[in-house]
């Protein structure tokens, strides 16, 4: 490729995604659609993203003590802070909170995603959890959960007690901001 073609297909880029993060959020699909047979364009962009969210899991601290520790939080914006659909993450935990698993459990759409508990909880007894953490994003920015956010993660925290799971928390990021359903006392 021609240095001259790199600002071509970086203006297009960001033209169609708006920034970086949902640049290396973005499908192979995507991509293709703007860069077209520039494979090696798509790879590495694709890789860069697989780096970056190395890095953050990286940083990770070795023993969560919050769901709300910095460097979780830095971890979960830059890796689902520019997803354009709602996406539902759910980290499992050891008995000393160290990180087993963490999991993509659902992808919907721009507002909504609909994932069983029973998935969840199946999951949470096949690694041995004793405690998970729910993060999903809200791709439209608002920070608020909604109504069936609540009434989900309620159902969630009545099954994890009946199977001795802890939920410590349910995350919302929106973009480079976050909210915590124990912080709003809704846990």
């Amino acid at each position: 490729m021609a240095p001259g073609k790199a600002n071509t297909l970086s203006d297009a880029l960001l033209t169609e995604f708006g920034s970086i993060g949902r640049i290396l959020s973005e499908s192979e699909e995507a991509l293709r659609r703007v860069l077209g047979s520039h494979d090696a364009v798509i790879n590495l962009l694709m890789a860069a993203e697989k780096l970056f969210t190395a890095q953050l899991q990286n940083d990770l601290p070795k023993r969560l003590v919050s769901a709300t520790d910095s460097k979780l939080i830095s971890y979960l914006q830059g890796s689902m802070g520019s997803l354009a659909n709602e996406t539902m993450r759910v980290l499992f935990l050891d008995n000393a909170n160290h990180l087993l698993k963490d999991e993509e459990l659902g992808t919907g759409s721009p507002n909504k995603i609909i994932v069983p508990p029973r998935s969840i909880l199946k999951r949470a007894l096949e690694l041995n959890a004793s405690a998970i953490i729910l993060v999903h994003n809200h791709p439209a920015g608002d920070l608020k959960p909604s109504r069936s956010d609540i009434k989900f993660t309620m159902l969630i925290k009545t099954i994890c007690r009946e199977l001795e799971i802890k939920l410590h928390d349910h995350i919302i990021i929106a973009g480079n901001q976050w909210s915590s359903f124990r912080k709003m006392r809704l846990l």
